[in-house]
């Protein structure tokens, strides 16, 4: 694990800490890096330069890399390939709420936006008509406010380990494990003053930067703890821990664990496969498996999320547990040919 302060000095400025570490390969390296409009800049080897911006890398096609971002679109290609992929409809209005059920899907099920990230908008874990209508609604409400897209979709909840597999080229160069926030009860402090305590420590100036980020306080947090039979207000036992929410994503106060070795060799095979049927070069694959030492890769024990074409690195180079790994040198030595 490595503190927010030393992240801060890792941060070029202006950018992000993902971004740059980039930058800072391309330094190591002897490559010329040149700021740009935008927070783009340019990375170059000799006559040969490419126009980056954040995490979306130059190698990647730009339609293969619009496409990947809708969720439902890729479900449907994945599945002519007999990948498992959660059994998924689209709403296209809060009022079709009813239609999730009406059809082939069962409880317990998830709600989010099409193209959303980060979890903004979504409910996990559903186990009600009640607590459908008004995750949907959520859903909607969240897109609106945001002009997020505009529609919903839902899916059949998958229970297992939230793994983002990195891909570059043919190879998995790094696995995490992400899972979802929790605090630690010291058997004197209500749950919301250890949500605070966390929060202030690992606080950043700039939101979904840190390898840890602050856990939100908001309806899914509330139901998390409601089906635990809990509130803000209960105070834990010592050393009693409370899990925050179902959702693993490290921008909602999720931890990376570093689980690159662990991981069987058939779920890194199918990553790959993954990543080269959405036409992405680089990219992080999201799949949810139960036994992550297993080579079985039906959907008795995986389910694949989606695929990223602009994924964070920083949780594979400061994971919260396990040794990083360096992936910033190898993107640039794949698209660099170095």
């Amino acid at each position: 694990m490595v503190s927010a302060q030393e992240l801060e000095n890792i941060r070029v400025p202006t950018f992000s800490i993902s971004t740059s570490l980039i930058i800072n390969a391309a330094r190591e390296k002897g490559l010329k890096f040149e700021p740009l409009p935008e927070r783009a800049f340019r990375i170059s080897k000799g006559v040969t330069s490419h126009y980056f911006k954040g995490t979306s890398f130059p190698c990647n096609n730009m339609v293969a890399s619009q496409l990947s971002n809708n969720k439902y679109f890729l479900r449907k290609v994945l599945k002519k390939h007999n990948i498992p992929a959660p059994k998924t409809i689209r709403l296209q209005y809060a009022s079709q709420w009813e239609k999730a059920i009406a059809g082939s899907l069962k409880f317990p099920l998830v709600v989010k936006p099409t193209s959303a990230s980060h979890a903004h908008g979504s409910s996990m874990n559903i186990i009600s008509a009640d607590e459908l209508r008004r995750a949907v609604r959520r859903a909607f409400d969240y897109m609106k406010k945001n002009n997020a897209g505009t529609r919903v979709l839902v899916e059949e909840f998958f229970e297992g380990n939230d793994l983002r597999f990195f891909v570059i080229g043919n190879k998995v160069v790094s696995v995490v494990q992400r899972e979802p926030a929790y605090v630690i009860g010291d058997g004197v402090n209500k749950i919301r003053k250890l949500i605070t305590d966390f929060n202030q420590e690992w606080r950043s100036p700039i939101k979904y930067d840190l390898p840890l980020c602050p856990i939100p306080i908001d309806t899914e947090t509330a139901r998390r703890l409601h089906r635990q039979k809990k509130t803000l207000n209960s105070i834990p036992k010592k050393g009693e821990k409370v899990t925050l929410r179902w959702n693993a994503n490290v921008s909602t106060g999720g931890r990376a664990i570093d689980v690159t070795d662990i991981v069987h060799p058939s779920l890194k095979k199918i990553a790959i496969q993954i990543a080269h049927i959405a036409k992405l070069e680089i990219t992080g694959v999201d799949i949810l498996c139960k036994d992550i030492t297993s080579k079985d890769t039906s959907a008795k024990n995986i389910c694949v999320l989606e695929t990223n074409d602009s994924p964070g690195i920083d949780i594979h180079h400061f994971p919260f547990e396990g040794k990083g790994k360096n992936i910033s040198s190898m993107i640039l030595d794949y698209i660099f040919d170095i």
